[in-house]
């Protein structure tokens, strides 16, 4: 059963901190495509924000309220609201389950969520509307889900510009300043000078921000700029020629530093070293850690030299096993191998324990057929032409080493 869907009235807008409302449902079908399992709930009213400018939409529940019709069979007491998208005007809820077609509701928002969107939404006007009026620059592109907060904007801008403008915006939230979100007459908005991503057409909602930001928002905000709490920055990379930042604003930039706190912490105790001193720490024993690598390469050409002239200079086929050898120093090694032997040689690099890579030739063959027995044997892996082939696989070096003597 259907009745007819009017577009949804936005209990939102005149109240972005209603956490429950009561509704009547207009219409629930089943989902198609992408909510396919799901049921497609129509109410004539919702607090649910849907998905819509670049925001994950709200989640919670829809309760049939005590008076409602009798629930279609097997119908849950109350169902899970998964998705939001908004069509024409008209929200759909997506969710677990059915409701029965004009009965009262009760719906209750996931409202750690939508306040969380709340703070970072309003925290990305004020950085906005202070990179519009510093440089000129829109905010071409913004993504705000429950993880992640993004801005694209249309020009460069400096780490030092970056942190310049971050220090203003907190400023702004310390200041508390009133958010201000209203739908001016057609003849009020000609007046206004205020951002916007798209042409847009119909009644526009307009948020502002006083002497920061003026912009077209369609999303739920706080009400004073203090309840931000916080705005951090916490990536930048350069996009598309402009600039994406990722930011965090109240519980998520706490919840951030708590991560990053942690992980300092852990690594001040690795190191034996004040937080402060952390970085520097760090560089000295990456530099004792390469120092070590240089040395350790030194000695291990050195017994890989050693090695070569321990082989068999009769032998046809002979083979080589170290462990910690740079790989062109082995390949190096497998070339001067083949100018004194006229068979196989190959060179194998690893432990049993951790597998072997290598690499194998012959002076006058092809290394390619030794590769494929290698394979067929041990499960190698690897390729290559007939002067050379490398390799990997896992085998004991007494099996590999009576696989040579067997050629």
């Amino acid at each position: 059963m259907n009745l007819s869907s009017p577009a949804t009235q936005k209990l939102y807008d005149q109240n972005p901190y209603g956490k429950t409302f009561e509704a009547q449902v207009l219409s629930c079908c089943e989902g198609e495509k992408s909510h396919k399992g799901q049921f497609d709930i129509i109410l004539n009213q919702t607090l649910f924000f849907p998905e819509e400018g670049g925001q994950t939409p709200d989640l919670g529940l829809l309760i049939p309220l005590p008076s409602s019709p009798d629930l279609p069979a097997g119908a849950s007491p109350q169902v899970h609201v998964l998705d939001v998208k908004i069509k024409s005007g008209v929200i759909h809820h997506f969710c677990d389950g059915p409701l029965a077609p004009g009965a009262p509701v009760r719906g209750n928002i996931d409202w750690e969520r939508r306040y969380d969107n709340m703070q970072n939404h309003s925290g990305e006007h004020i950085f906005s509307g202070l990179v519009h009026s510093a440089f000129g620059y829109e905010n071409v592109g913004f993504h705000l889900s429950e993880r992640t907060c993004s801005m694209d904007y249309s020009g460069p801008l400096t780490r030092e510009e970056i942190d310049r403008l971050e220090t203003a915006a907190n400023r702004i939230i310390f200041d508390n300043r009133v958010i201000d979100a209203s739908y001016p007459s057609a003849e009020e908005l000609a007046q206004l000078d205020y951002r916007s991503k798209k042409a847009l057409s119909g009644p526009v909602r307009i948020v502002t921000i006083p002497d920061c930001d003026v912009c077209a928002c369609c999303a739920p905000h706080v009400r004073r700029t203090g309840e931000v709490g916080l705005l951090k920055v916490l990536q930048i990379q350069s996009y598309k020629g402009g600039t994406r930042l990722m930011i965090a604003c109240g519980m998520r930039a706490l919840a951030d530093f708590r991560r990053k706190q942690s992980v300092l912490e852990e690594v001040s105790h690795l190191l034996s070293s004040p937080q402060e001193e952390a970085a520097m720490a760090l560089s000295k024993k990456l530099a004792e850690l390469s120092a070590l690598k240089d040395t350790l390469h030194e000695a291990s050409a050195r017994l890989l030299a050693s090695d070569l002239t321990d082989l068999d200079p009769s032998a046809a086929n002979v083979c080589l096993f170290e462990n910690g050898i740079d790989p062109i120093r082995l390949r190096q090694a497998v070339n001067q191998m083949s100018v004194a032997h006229s068979g196989y040689c190959a060179a194998f690099n690893g432990s049993d324990s951790d597998g072997y890579s290598y690499f194998l030739s012959i002076a006058d063959g092809d290394a390619r057929i030794l590769n494929e027995q290698l394979k067929e044997r041990f499960s190698a892996r690897g390729g290559g032409s007939a002067a050379m082939c490398q390799g990997s696989l896992r085998a004991s070096r007494r099996d590999l080493e009576d696989f040579f003597s067997a050629l």
